[in-house]
């Protein structure tokens, strides 16, 4: 007679590899959530840049800065994303913007909020939020 071979795994080979497949998770799922937290704050500096730009390109043309962000022409939805909210504030013939985290965005606790000035001035100042 012939013998029949059981063509299969074994339930302790099974278990090795969801062992395997769960240790590899334990160490991409952070590292993955943390890459993609970094990408959306670097969606905001696009942002304030882009604003910050506008304010520049408005004071050249009428050699003062507006007085608040309608001015520019900017809506409710350019302002508001996902991941931030963008507000600005003018003070001594200048302006900040602030782009501050929200939604799934707000666990980013390294930077809640990011801001820009017309004096180019960054912040928070040493804290690796503009990836210096």
């Amino acid at each position: 007679m012939k013998r029949i071979k059981n063509k299969g795994f074994s339930l302790i080979e099974l278990l090795v590899v969801i062992a395997i497949i769960a240790m590899l998770a334990a160490y991409a799922l952070p590292n993955y959530r943390q890459y993609v937290m970094e990408s959306k704050r670097s969606d905001a500096h696009s942002r304030l840049l882009e604003i910050a730009n506008m304010y520049e390109k408005f004071y050249a043309n009428n050699n003062a800065y507006p007085a608040d962000l309608a001015a520019l022409g900017l809506t409710a939805a350019f302002l508001t994303t996902d991941d931030y909210q963008i507000t600005a504030a003018a003070a001594g013939g200048g302006w900040t913007l602030t782009a501050t985290a929200i939604n799934g965005q707000a666990q980013d606790t390294a930077c809640p909020t990011i801001t820009y000035n017309n004096l180019g001035q960054r912040g928070p100042v040493n804290s690796g939020c503009w990836n210096d």
